[in-house]
């Protein structure tokens, strides 16, 4: 080579890519998605923890308005600890119609669902008298960092008039 080009080739030299063996960021996408997966799972069952406490919270509602209404249009022979807790196509008292109800909709992580449902008519059956259904959960969450330690019990109560 002539001596007039070999400063240039040098110069050029350096522009040239090197093997060193941490200059790829090939382990950085790995080591960041290690640092943010937790947090990412955290707000994600999180998430789907507190919809299906919401859920549930609204099905037992439901569930004792809907036992209420049967109780307001229908006349039924039990009443307090008499009302049966359990799930029948064809109710034949306002806990049986509230029972269904929670029962065939609630999201139960712990497999178990079984609301307790009393039913109250202090007045009787006449017209205009009170009905009052109480829908009683005990809900646990979907894990021991996303939920509950234990069971946490919600109850909804509602009132129609009889008609």
């Amino acid at each position: 080579m002539p001596q007039s080009i070999e400063p240039v080739m040098r110069a050029l030299a350096i522009f040239q890519p090197t093997s060193q063996p941490y200059s790829t960021p090939r382990g950085a996408a790995a080591v960041e998605f290690a640092l943010i997966l937790p947090l990412l799972l955290l707000l994600v069952f999180g998430i789907i923890n507190y919809g299906a406490l919401m859920y549930d919270q609204s099905v037992i509602t439901n569930a004792a308005r809907e036992g209420a209404r049967w109780a307001a249009v229908n006349a039924s022979v039990t009443s307090g600890s008499g009302c049966t807790n359990s799930f029948s196509a064809t109710p034949a008292d306002p806990c049986q119609v509230a029972y269904s109800y929670a029962h065939n909709r609630l999201i139960s992580f712990n497999g178990v669902r079984s609301p307790q449902v009393s039913f109250l008519a202090p007045s009787g059956f006449a017209t205009g008298a009170p009905q009052a259904v109480t829908v009683t959960y005990s809900y646990k969450g979907i894990g021991w960092f996303f939920g509950e330690q234990s069971l946490t019990t919600y109850s909804q109560k509602s009132v129609m008039i009889h008609e």
